[in-house]
């Protein structure tokens, strides 16, 4: 038996737990650069305030209704997410953080600990609005797929007060038969297209198709979503998720960008974040990306679209390394290859591809492995780091403080991890 804990609108709430003010009030949180809506509490979704919708399509309805709107505060969504965690393996041993705002518990073995498992939802759900004021939606099912399906419905209906509990074959049959079928976890826009052109809209048909016109079309993992929606297991507990195959760093300027030297310094800031990923994980990377582009929608003053620019260059490298000095120097060299005169550009990235596990060593006919002495001396700046702070030690080529971060205007405090934002009780 499953749970799946799935915190409710999780970045409004995080931003409400410290500021009561906000609560029945409609309220935004945007993405980087204060770009688009990423998160929308109930009341910001009934004003009509969509995902992933332009912020400046919002200035009248925030005129119009008190429209509450924040930046991006991801150092305080990942502290509270921590301890969100942590006081899920409070009530029980095993436990997958799925992401930011939703883990899996494994309920099997507790069924004498706790009068039953509804009891156990309500539990956890009690406790982490009293200790972090954080509401949670909590479903109970026999698969990690149905546990998806009971959260759905008890995030969705106030009468079962956030929890749900797919167990009986009745219930699981009722609520599979009013379940959208591109709602399904697994189920993507392609698929849901797939799979309502041949008559299939419900989660209850895709579980009654045959198993070999899933197979065929939807390749083994439709099939094993099928199985889980009969309530067999396919999808096991990852307690300890697997590395990452790609890495990837490119967050937009808070400006627009035209000089070589500027790009230069966010290129070093963005490798120096995703090694330190890259690292932390315990692999090597064999190939480098580095890509820069303008800005889209940006118009020249007569209000045609401003001339616009792309390009990317991808780099394999002789050999996998972790050294944030050695992989810059391909990095730089990439970057100056595509880098074009004349553009205001948006954004440069990169992505760190062909992951291998840190020991791995294979040395090509006509190069040697990677230099040892530059890997440890990248563990010994994370350490230094680590215990001093962010970038206090780093690559000559990044700057201390770059005029080119992304716009956070109406950011809110770390009320948790910064000494001057702890709130003071009066």
């Amino acid at each position: 038996m499953f749970a799946l804990v799935d915190a409710n609108n999780f970045y409004v709430s995080c931003e409400r737990s410290f500021n009561p003010a906000l609560e029945k009030r409609p309220v935004v949180v945007l993405s980087n650069n204060d770009g688009c809506v990423v998160a929308r509490s109930e009341q910001a979704k009934a004003l009509g305030v969509k995902m992933a919708q332009p912020f400046f399509e919002l200035e009248e309805l925030r005129a119009q209704h008190d429209l509450a709107f924040f930046s991006s505060n991801y150092t305080l969504y990942a502290d509270l997410s921590a301890r969100l965690m942590s006081l899920l393996n409070r009530f029980v041993e095993d436990v997958e953080v799925y992401s930011i705002d939703e883990a899996f518990l494994e309920l099997g073995g507790y069924e004498g600990l706790y009068p039953s498992f509804s009891n156990l939802g309500h539990c956890i759900r009690a406790t982490a609005l009293q200790w972090l004021r954080v509401p949670v939606s909590v479903g109970i099912a026999p698969t990690k797929t149905l546990a998806k399906v009971a959260n759905w419905y008890a995030k969705r209906r106030p009468e079962l007060r956030g929890v749900y509990q797919l167990v009986t074959k009745s219930d699981i049959r009722e609520a599979l038969t009013e379940f959208d079928v591109s709602d399904l976890w697994g189920v993507g826009r392609r698929y849901a297209s797939l799979l309502k052109r041949n008559g299939i809209t419900t989660a209850a048909q895709l579980r009654d198709a045959p198993d070999d016109w899933i197979a065929q079309n939807m390749t083994v993992n439709g099939l094993r979503l099928a199985y889980e929606l009969r309530g067999t297991q396919c999808r096991m507990l990852e307690i300890n998720p697997p590395p990452k195959k790609a890495i990837c760093a490119a967050p937009s300027f808070g400006r627009l960008v035209p000089d070589l030297a500027t790009m230069q310094d966010a290129l070093t800031t963005h490798l120096s974040r995703a090694c330190e990923k890259l690292r932390r994980q315990d692999s090597l990377c064999g190939t480098l990306t580095v890509f820069l582009h303008t800005n889209r929608f940006r118009r020249s003053p007569n209000g045609e679209l401003a001339k616009q620019y792309y390009n990317a260059r991808t780099v394999e490298l002789p050999h996998p390394t972790s050294s944030t000095a050695e992989l810059l120097q391909y990095a730089q060299t990439a970057l100056t290859s595509i880098f074009q005169f004349g553009y205001n550009y948006q954004k440069v990235g990169l992505i760190l591809t062909g992951l291998v596990p840190n020991d791995y060593r294979q040395k090509g006919v006509f190069v040697e492995g990677p230099d040892e002495r530059l890997i440890k001396l990248s563990g010994v700046l994370d350490r230094l780091n680590r215990r001093h702070g962010r970038d206090r030690v780093r690559l000559a080529s990044q700057t201390f403080n770059p005029d080119w971060p992304m716009k956070q205007q109406w950011l809110s405090p770390c009320y948790t991890t910064r000494w001057e934002d702890i709130m003071v009780a009066k």
